[in-house]
């Protein structure tokens, strides 16, 4: 008896002690059961979460180009004498952009013209002595040797009257070329050159671009190339005019992907009457790549953003509930959801900034988008 006494006091103990601990248990539970009951759930109002069509589109970034853009160089090593333009002036095909100092062509034109002068009163020297020699030949005057000599000279004045003409046109030539003209109408840019420098031939001087229609340049990925198609038509908007969009129309579709990028190089020529579109602008194109799909969608003031992650809260149970989502593109008001949310779901669209994962909800309202 004595040695069972031991053992029933720890027992006792270990009851009391249990006791003990299940009634703290029970009265702390209450107490967070009572705080719970006595905050006021948070009043909020849902969007279900619905299926939504969007336009099955293919989003590109380009370059604006001049529909033609035209290096201008010289042809002649010379000295600048004059330059008609300014960088941004309109000019028309065939209009003097500056000319050279063409003095130095003007002598070797002159020296040209003399000699053909002289060369052709050697000619005409020439025909005579050879019909006084075929006269005389007639009579036995001369011999058929002299007449063979005297028409050899009469033919070489020919050639040389020939060569005088030919030397005295590219003088002329290279005068004209002194004169540089526009090959397009367009726009004056890119102006290289003052007057009294010296170029040399084939040195850029300035660029020609005919900007009345121009080009948006885009590279286009293997997998999207068969929904580029020629005569396909494509919006084009660019920062610069906010708002404001163009149309345009693929024309050139490069057969061939580029050795480093393996991308196709596509053309959209795009109507620039008003020369809104210059040259060099970044911009954006969305070409048309099928009929709409159905995508999950929810309104975009229900998305929250925290460091890169982009979430929502959803009313489960009266709680709110943080779920973290993976958003797409923007349609309208509506933002795209790709995964995190089923549909039917309840998303909370106001009062975002007081809610907590776990809040107590009362749904005042639910709006059916």
């Amino acid at each position: 008896m004595q040695n069972k006494k031991p053992h029933v006091r720890k027992l006792m103990i270990l009851l009391i002690l249990t006791l003990f601990i299940g009634t703290a248990s029970w009265r702390i539970y209450n107490a967070q059961q009572q705080a719970s009951l006595a905050i006021d759930p948070l009043a909020v109002t849902t969007v279900a979460v619905r299926e939504t069509p969007k336009a099955n589109t293919l989003k590109l970034t380009g370059t604006v180009e001049g529909l033609t853009s035209a290096n201008i160089s010289s042809r002649l090593a010379g000295k600048i004498h004059q330059i008609l333009v300014e960088d941004g002036q309109a000019i028309s095909q065939g209009a003097i952009l500056m000319t050279l100092d063409t003095v130095e062509l003007g002598n070797a034109e002159r020296i040209a013209q003399n000699n053909v002068r002289q060369t052709e009163a050697n000619y005409n020297t020439a025909q005579v002595d050879y019909q006084r020699y075929y006269n005389l030949y007639g009579k036995n005057a001369v011999t058929k040797q002299q007449l063979e000599s005297v028409q050899t000279r009469m033919i070489t004045s020919r050639i040389e009257v020939d060569n005088a003409y030919a030397n005295l046109n590219n003088a002329q030539k290279q005068i004209a070329d002194g004169s540089i003209v526009s090959p397009v109408t367009g726009v004056v840019a890119n102006k290289a050159v003052t007057i009294g420098q010296v170029v040399s031939p084939g040195t850029t001087l300035l660029t020609v671009e005919q900007i009345d229609q121009v080009y948006v340049v885009v590279n286009i990925e293997q997998k999207d190339i068969a929904t580029a198609k020629l005569g396909a038509t494509v919006t084009v908007v660019v920062d610069s005019y906010p708002g404001q969009s163009f149309t345009g129309t693929v024309t050139v579709i490069n057969p061939v992907a580029g050795n480093e990028s393996r991308m196709f190089r596509v053309k959209i020529k795009v109507d620039n009457s008003e020369q809104l579109l210059k040259p060099g602008m970044f911009a954006k194109a969305t070409l048309t790549a099928g009929e709409p799909q159905s995508v999950l969608a929810i309104p975009r003031n229900a998305m929250m953003s925290q460091k890169g992650l982009h979430y929502v809260y959803v009313a489960e149970m009266g709680q709110a509930k943080k779920i973290l989502v993976e958003t797409g593109e923007l349609i309208g008001d509506l933002i795209e959801v790709k995964a995190g949310l089923k549909v039917g779901m309840a998303v909370v669209i106001d009062n975002l900034d007081k809610i907590k994962d776990g809040d107590a909800l009362l749904r005042e309202g639910s709006i059916d988008r």
